[in-house]
């Protein structure tokens, strides 16, 4: 090919390693050392062209190393000695042409290896790529050194498929652009689609329904369990389903609610919270966590961005709202408000593909988006995670007590209901503004709390070993350090579960469980069932394992997009370019969201 097309190997393997850089390091230029023999070392520098051909790219760096040799009278590595304290660039390349005899090769299955320790003119180098052309130039063998404290050895292994692949790439089609490039040996893809294979049936789960028909089923086989529990009070799964369905009734008798209606709530926590939810539900409508501690001007653009018809509120807040023109429930008088209503369950109002809630996030301007999240979105989340947490290590009719500790504006709220009353468990209600003190662990070890949610953060004030019933544990919302794991590991040696996701894709989507004596891992995990994970570069092409690019997310996890904001839905839930063709016969998985 080198003959062929008049280029020379030398910088052929340079740009096969600039394209290496540029994959895994995500930057449209890449600079190596290029070390010349009895002259010095030079910069290489690439910008990387996705429309130029491949043949031009390489002839460009020979271009510049033809120019710099002829240019070059002083040893460059003399100075570089003497003046400086660090490296000009982080990944040196050396050609050495009929530097090694056949005979040092034969044997050999791989003509790519590599060793762990190294050094180049004194100075340590993180990568070093050392290319020795046979004396008969019929093989080629790369040498690649790395810095162990930085690389693990898995990802040396993985670089060096992706360099084989590119070269081999090269040699077959020069003429093609840069961009045809695969970035991707088919071994790692093959790797990444045994990850993503996560479709599941749930035979024996109902996916096709909403999520007050859930609970609806729960509370069947559940009449007399206790559902919820705040401080003293304490309702079964019959008083709360009652309740719901009576409040539910009410809504519909003084406003018509038609599916994908909004009601906003605006409630200290407390088991009316739940009642509230549910009946929302059940009217068919979607409802709006409100913080009450919100500033007024924030609470303002919620109601004006939904246009709510409704809001159930606690009594001393009514007063803030008088101005809004929409009906106002007042939420401690709920007992008497609903009292004559029936009690049983209505026919559905919505379905899966209705809106069950919407949550708004801080946008990067200053300007909250409102997610919005349908029945059937949550419904597959907790599909996975009550078997995923609940059917392997426990007893399925054992019941697990889920503390309800994120506040309800946060969609972690909506993974401690699902993981209790949408399962037969109990929801155990925290007070606003609770103090984490001994009252706090009484309160937890008196209503057996086994299941807890949390940020590592919110950890640090925690001290574990005083959570007597406690079997999971799990992190969410920011990196699980290894501090951190080792923290937790001296004071809780059960289940602990690291989860990572964001609302535009339903609570959580991955999560990477430690077992027992399992080491600390930098992992997020896994996705969940009907999940996939591409981590892509800026053309949406995927990428190997460890290089640096952006997680997209599909599956039934994809919401349906930001209320109000068409073009920034538009910019974030794009096209599957990944969908198969099974799935474009069904529809399924057609949308790709963009985490970044």
């Amino acid at each position: 090919m080198c003959r062929q097309h008049c280029l020379n190997l030398n910088s052929t393997l340079q740009f096969s390693w600039h394209k290496v850089l540029n994959i895994y390091g995500s930057s449209q230029q890449t600079v190596i050392g290029t070390v010349v023999p009895n002259i010095g070392t030079f910069p290489s520098i690439i910008n990387h062209d996705m429309d130029s051909l491949i043949i031009d790219a390489i002839k460009h760096i020979q271009d510049r190393m033809n120019e710099m040799i002829r240019r070059s009278t002083v040893d460059f590595s003399l100075p570089m000695k003497e003046r400086m304290t660090h490296n000009l660039f982080d990944c040196l390349f050396a050609y050495k042409n009929n530097s090694i005899l056949q005979s040092e090769i034969e044997g050999k299955e791989k003509s790519i290896d590599y060793e762990t320790k190294y050094i180049v003119e004194k100075f340590d180098y993180p990568l070093v790529v050392i290319a020795y052309e046979t004396v008969e130039k019929e093989c080629v063998t790369i040498v690649l050194k790395y810095a162990g404290e930085l690389f693990e050895s898995q990802t040396i292994d993985n670089i060096l498929d992706v360099a084989n692949d590119i070269l081999s790439q090269i040699v077959d089609n020069p003429v093609s652009q840069i961009s045809d490039i695969h970035l991707l040996p088919k071994i790692q893809l093959q790797m990444i689609e045994e990850w993503n294979d996560t479709a599941t049936d749930f035979a024996e789960l109902n996916t096709e329904t909403t999520l007050h028909q859930l609970f609806e089923e729960e509370v069947e086989k559940s009449l007399d369990k206790i559902a919820v529990v705040y401080e003293n009070v304490q309702l079964t799964y019959r008083e709360l389903n009652a309740s719901a369905n009576q409040l539910a009734r009410y809504l519909r008798s003084i406003c018509c609610i038609h599916p994908d209606d909004l009601i906003a709530l605006c409630l200290d926590k407390s088991e009316l919270m739940i009642i509230s939810i549910l009946s929302v539900w059940k009217s068919g409508a979607a409802y709006i966590p409100i913080d009450p501690s919100y500033p007024d001007e924030r609470i303002q653009f919620i109601l004006e961005d939904t246009k709510a018809k409704i809001i159930i509120t606690n009594k001393k807040y009514l007063t803030r709202l008088e101005s809004y023109d929409m009906i106002k429930i007042d939420a401690d008088s709920i007992r008497t408000i609903i009292n004559g209503h029936n009690k049983t369950n209505m026919s559905p109002m919505c379905s899966s593909t209705n809106l069950a809630y919407i949550i708004y996030t801080s946008g990067t301007t200053g300007k909250p988006k409102s997610v919005l999240v349908e029945h059937k979105s949550v419904i597959s989340f907790r599909n996975d995670v009550i078997r995923r947490y609940f059917n392997t290590d426990y007893n399925e009719n054992s019941s697990q007590a889920i503390l309800f500790f994120s506040s309800y504006v946060f969609d972690m709220s909506i993974e401690q209901i699902s993981l209790s009353i949408l399962n037969s468990n109990k929801l155990i209600i925290l007070s606003n503004g609770f103090t984490i003190n001994e009252h706090f662990y009484d309160y937890l070890n008196e209503n057996r709390v086994t299941y807890f949610s949390l940020t590592p953060s919110q950890l640090q004030q925690l001290d574990l070993r005083n959570l007597k019933y406690l079997k999971s544990l799990l992190v969410i919302g920011e990196p699980l350090t290894e501090i951190t794991f080792e923290k937790i590991r001296t004071q809780y040696t059960g289940q602990l579960i690291n989860a990572y996701g964001i609302t535009e894709t339903t609570v959580y989507n991955t999560v990477y469980i430690y077992e027992n004596e399992m080491k600390y891992n930098t992992s997020i995990g896994f996705p969940l069932s009907n999940t996939k994970g591409f981590v892509l570069n800026k053309n949406l092409k995927m990428l190997p394992v460890h290089a640096i690019g952006e997680l997209y997310l599909t599956g039934d996890c994809v919401t349906r997009g930001y209320l109000n904001r068409p073009e920034l839905t538009a910019e974030r839930f794009l096209p599957n370019p990944f969908q198969t063709e099974e799935e474009k016969k069904t529809g399924k998985n057609a949308r790709i969201y963009k985490t970044g």
